[in-house]
């Protein structure tokens, strides 16, 4: 109890902090992304669209810079460089239209590795591939060392060609949680490099965790696109919402032990994890949301039964603001580590 108040009293500050974060990223936003998207628009073949577009501003552009580089801000205790947020921003940028070269295109795969290692060589078949080209030139130009970047950019690329199988044929679900844990792994462990700072085996650990938890939620948010889509995910192919939470928590409860092993000060550390908690919390109300259509269903979740509306999460409803502090407060334990 003593626990959930202290949470329930930090909030407040999390809160304000996320908010600070998401007008300083939405600044950027608009003075390096809406150029490139203006730019864009006028050359555009119709291989983009505006859904496109709003996944780099709204979403991933959003998203990876204050939800990853934030955080590990946070962890390091350092502010980030304008450079490093130029170079997340590019990232996430360019993230959603990356996954659509294995959603929607059946691109050969020695061209989208000599995309990845030589982009200046690749002048793209079309606007989409265009504007990628254009968004991880940039990413690499700011960031600290491109190199590894690009190394890191094929452990991506290597889950993705994975995760075509959740478009296929049958898989089971150990394969589809191996799959979703690599593909959201690899990406945040692709953003991290994006750092001046080497990645330590403890650290690497614990950044692909969180990428791990980080996908399962996405899914969560995506379901009925998955569905449309006929994408197997975790959540496409279960029919107890429970199981799900059992392993988010598992997950989670496994990050706090890795987070104890990574050589930054306490201080630090605690900051971090109320970041990703906060990030976390949504994924429970997500849980709530879809695990309500189990009674219309006879207990049994079937997600191809349900409209729309039963599937998607409005984060932006006071009831689920409430619910969002609550598994903030519920979920945030208190951090079990001595002062290194």
């Amino acid at each position: 109890m003593l626990n959930y108040l202290r949470n329930l009293f930090i909030f407040p500050v999390v809160r304000k902090r996320l908010s600070s974060n998401l007008r300083i990223q939405t600044k950027t936003i608009l003075n390096s992304l809406y150029p490139d998207i203006a730019a864009s628009r006028l050359t555009n073949d119709t291989s983009l669209d505006e859904q496109d577009y709003k996944k780099i501003t709204d979403y991933y552009g959003l998203a990876v810079p204050v939800m990853i580089g934030e955080s590990y801000c946070l962890l390091r205790g350092s502010k980030m460089s304008d450079k490093e947020r130029l170079t997340l921003t590019y990232l996430g940028g360019l993230t959603g239209l990356f996954d659509d070269f294995f959603d929607r295109k059946e691109m050969q795969e020695s061209y989208v590795k000599s995309l990845l290692q030589f982009p200046q060589h690749i002048t793209g078949a079309d606007s989409s591939e265009k504007l990628i080209l254009n968004l991880y030139l940039k990413a690499l130009d700011q960031s600290a060392d491109s190199d590894r970047l690009k190394r890191y950019s094929f452990e991506v690329y290597e889950a993705q060609v994975l995760s075509k199988l959740q478009s296929g044929s049958q898989i089971g679900n150990k394969e589809i949680l191996d799959i979703t844990i690599q593909k959201g792994g690899n990406s945040v462990l692709f953003y991290r490099s994006s750092f001046k700072e080497e990645l330590s085996c403890h650290e690497k650990n614990l950044f692909y965790k969180l990428g791990g938890i980080w996908q399962i939620e996405n899914d969560l948010l995506d379901v009925y696109k998955d569905l449309q889509h006929g994408v197997q995910t975790l959540v496409t192919t279960e029919n107890k919402i429970n199981n799900i939470r059992v392993l988010y928590i598992r997950m989670f409860n496994e990050l706090i032990v890795l987070l104890q092993q990574v050589s930054y000060p306490t201080a630090n550390k605690k900051r971090f994890l109320d970041s990703v908690t906060l990030f976390i919390s949504i994924g429970h109300v997500a849980l709530d949301v879809l695990e309500k259509n189990e009674k219309k269903t006879n207990g049994l979740f079937q997600p191809e039964k349900y409209e729309r509306k039963d599937l998607i999460c409005d984060i932006e409803k006071p009831l689920n603001i409430l619910k969002i502090v609550h598994y903030f407060a519920k979920q945030n334990p208190a951090f079990p580590v001595k002062e290194r």
